[in-house]
């Protein structure tokens, strides 16, 4: 017997609005960028001179934050998502001003990182009882949404076109045939390139034409273009919905404060070694120097500082409310502290025996930051309502924009002058350093110091540029 069944209502039809359309202009001037000007015919800056490469790489971050602020104008005003891109901003101001090497090479990666931290601060806003969403939402801007709305995109172009009245046949062709195209562009161009043949006698017809060249950049261009547009409809029109129900609190308190009792046990054996080496009261042994046991195990101290971090975090979102839990968890802040001074005096006492490096000034700024959470983390305690992961964020940029202000290079030069003038000569590998290792941003230090001579000792100073 044959079942009487309603039949499904067809799916709504989705309506381009403008802003949705006027998002591809932008998606494929973003693919243009890099494939005729970044990897153009004067793309050689890529591997000779990275201040002829900044223009083309601010020009393309600068489009793709005028577009999706523009689709996303309204939240994009808040005063932190301002900050953010005023920090991107300033990055690349940086290199107009500084020229040492690896501060400029880490903020071609820094720079991106930003730009995301702004995409999620302006598309979401998360409670702070769902903070950890934070962390969700920017791996989704990374791994997620620029691949979740490439049907979308494909959508925009067939909607820019007017259509008719045309059957469900002619609509299903016209779907193929625009799904087809790069598919079939990317096959055609491994065939050309497979078959020696096929690519002499088709570069013969063409009379020359760089048709391998041309095409390989049109497909990297709509390649590029569909990823962006996916992100940018991802972030601003399928946004995910952001829950504003607290977390549930599955551990009792007996569980947490157990596990604290251990921590805390293990950092009370800890701090005892700690007091009786750095203090004198012990001495190292016989086989060990301080400057050995300065840099053995600061990355570590370092890495169990972020365990601590994680283990209040998550003790302090899951747990249910408990009276021994506030005092415990401040108590494992306070065993932190100690972890982070150690890390911090060992560090000071290496640097005191070699002298600054750029390892070792980052180590520093990170050090910083870590006292900097810290204390951000003792707030959380008595500031329930404090967006702790958002704030973090936000101190490590600002952080990190302290950091970019230093000339880095001059500071080193210091560094190493300032250990020579202890005992009045300055060796050759240090005055090799100097010379080679530094950038411009130390001549004027170099050429001030008084051991200007040893440094610079088979050159004219006077023709020095």
């Amino acid at each position: 017997m044959e079942e009487n069944r309603t039949p499904l209502p067809p799916p709504e039809k989705h309506v381009y609005t403008l802003p949705e359309k006027l998002a591809l202009a932008f998606a494929f001037a973003l693919g243009i960028i890099v494939c005729w000007i970044w990897f153009g015919e004067n793309s050689d800056y890529l591997t000779h001179e990275l201040r002829r490469f900044i223009p083309v790489y601010a020009l393309f971050w600068g489009v793709y934050a005028a577009g999706f602020c523009l689709f996303n104008r309204d939240r994009a005003k808040h005063p932190a998502s301002l900050f953010l891109l005023a920090a991107a901003a300033l990055l690349f101001l940086r290199y107009g001003v500084y020229r040492q090497a690896e501060t400029s090479l880490l903020n071609l990666l820094v720079i991106p990182l930003i730009l995301m931290l702004h995409a999620v601060d302006v598309a979401f806003d998360v409670p702070a009882c769902r903070e950890g969403q934070y962390i969700a939402l920017y791996l989704r801007g990374w791994f997620g949404a620029p691949f979740l709305c490439i049907g979308r995109f494909f959508g925009a172009i067939a909607a820019l076109f007017p259509r008719g009245k045309a059957d469900e046949k002619t609509k299903a062709v016209r779907i193929g045939i625009l799904a087809a195209l790069p598919i079939a562009a990317v096959a055609a161009l491994l065939l050309i390139r497979a078959d020696a043949a096929m690519s002499y006698y088709l570069s013969r017809f063409l009379d020359g034409l760089s048709f391998g060249d041309t095409l390989t950049r049109l497909i990297f261009t709509c390649i590029i273009a569909v990823v962006f547009y996916s992100f940018y409809y991802a972030m601003t029109w399928k946004k995910p919905r952001i829950s504003d129900a607290p977390y549930p609190k599955p551990l009792e308190g007996l569980t947490a404060a157990t596990v604290l009792t251990v921590l805390l046990a293990l950092y009370g054996v800890f701090a005892a070694f700690q007091f009786s080496y750095l203090t004198g009261l012990a001495g190292l042994p016989e086989e060990l120097t301080y400057s050995e046991y300065a840099v053995q195990g600061f990355g570590e101290l370092c890495a169990v500082a972020g365990i601590n971090f994680t283990v209040f975090a998550l003790l302090q979102a899951f747990t249910k409310e408990h009276k021994a839990l506030r005092p415990m968890l401040l108590a494992l802040l306070a065993a932190t502290a100690l972890l982070l001074v150690s890390a911090l005096y060992r560090l000071i006492l290496y640097i005191d025996a070699y002298g600054l490096t750029f390892k070792r000034i980052l180590s520093l700024w990170f050090m910083g930051f870590l006292l900097i959470a810290l204390g951000l983390f003792a707030g959380k305690l008595y500031r329930p309502k404090l967006k702790l992961i958002r704030t973090l964020a936000m101190a490590l940029v600002l952080w990190y924009l302290a950091l970019s202000a230093i000339n880095i290079d001059a500071v080193i030069a210091k560094s190493v002058l300032a250990e020579a003038a202890k005992t009045g000569t300055l060796r050759e590998s240090d005055a090799n350093y100097l010379r080679y290792q530094l950038s411009a941003d130390a001549k004027k230090v170099l050429l001030e110091s008084p051991m200007k001579e040893e440094i610079y000792y088979d050159v004219d100073i006077e023709d020095l540029p």
